[in-house]
Parts: structure tokens; C-alpha cells; sequence
């Protein structure tokens, strides 16, 4: 486990795997929002994968929110993911299928506690007209990794993350748009 958590760290390292990859946008909020997104993905053409990293939490009091995410704008029910959680007493797992958004992570929903979510996410091979995967790590109350699919085969132009249960995102909540070439 504690690797795990090193690996979430050193990825929010500047410069990541030593110029490997290429910070392309960040997004830092100074106001609460309800959603973030990153438009434009289709002009990343000279990348082979993306990846975003970042330190969230919700306005919301309680233990934990749950982190999803959307492309292209799509609700319809066209998104999968496996979930594996470890908290150092319990294990789980779960999925979810033919739902409305991917979700990626619970993550801890105090607003007046000053602990904020990292996470990372991986759009493994984000351009060309195949069904499209993702791979996140989040660390929180727990440590928890999902795997998602969009069952679609557009291209990706955009990818909003959003509160499945609706509250906003909390002041200072970070996302940062990473590069990776092929």
C-alpha cells in the first residue's frame, strides 16, 4: 500500500517520469463549481495517452463523495466500471454497468477539513474510433482503483468530472492535464 500511495505522490511531482510527460493545461478553482472540464482533447493530436492528476475534495460534510466523470457531454447510459477499495481493515469491490458516467473514486467530502483526494487518472491511447478505457488510482479515506469503459467509439474532444451526488467542487480543488507520447 505504501507504494501505491509513493506512486500517487511522485505523480504529482513537476515533470513527472523525468520529461516523459507534458503539463498541457491546469484548472485550480477559486470558487466552488459544480463541474470541471477539459475541452479542446482533440487538439492533443502529438500525444498517444493522457493523463490528469489532482487534489480534490467536495463542500459537502461528509465522510465521502463519489468522483465521475463524463465525455463528450454524453449522460447517456453508455459507461462501465470495476472498483477495488482497501481502508486497512476491509476490502471490496464492485461494478457498475450501463450507467450514466464513469465513476473513478470516492473522495473525502469535508469542507471544513483541510484533506483534499490526490488522484490519477489514465486515458490509455485517447484518440481513434475504438471503445475508450480508463485506469484511476485515488487515495482518501481508503485506496481505491477503477477501471472504466465509454462504450463509444468517437473520438474524445472532452472529459468533465463530476459529484454523482451533487455537491459542488470545494475552493482549491486541482486538476492538471498531462501529455504522454507514444
Amino acid at each position: 500500500m505504501s507504494f501505491m500511495l509513493l506512486g500517487i505522490l511522485n505523480s504529482q511531482a513537476a515533470g513527472g517520469g523525468g520529461g516523459a510527460y507534458d503539463l498541457l493545461e491546469t484548472t485550480t478553482l477559486a470558487s466552488a463549481a459544480s463541474s470541471v472540464t477539459f475541452s479542446g482533447l482533440g487538439s492533443y493530436s502529438d500525444y498517444a495517452h493522457l493523463q490528469i492528476r489532482g487534489v480534490v475534495k467536495t463542500t459537502r460534510d461528509s465522510t465521502s463523495d463519489s468522483m465521475s466523470i463524463r465525455f463528450n457531454s454524453d449522460s447517456g447510459s453508455n459507461y462501465a466500471n470495476h472498483r477495488l477499495r482497501g481502508n486497512g481493515s476491509t476490502v471490496s469491490s464492485a461494478n457498475n454497468i450501463n450507467d450514466t458516467s464513469i465513476e473513478i473514486g470516492n473522495i473525502v467530502g469535508n469542507s471544513t477539513s483541510n484533506v483534499f483526494a490526490p488522484f490519477v487518472l489514465d486515458l490509455v491511447d485517447f484518440q481513434g474510433t475504438k471503445n475508450h478505457t480508463t485506469r484511476t488510482l485515488v487515495g482518501s479515506s481508503s485506496i481505491e482503483l477503477y477501471s472504466g469503459l465509454w462504450r463509444d467509439t468517437s473520438s474524445l474532444t472532452s472529459i468533465e468530472f463530476i459529484q454523482a451526488v451533487g455537491p459542488n467542487w470545494q475552493v482549491g480543488s486541482r486538476w492538471s492535464l498531462y501529455g504522454i507520447r507514444g
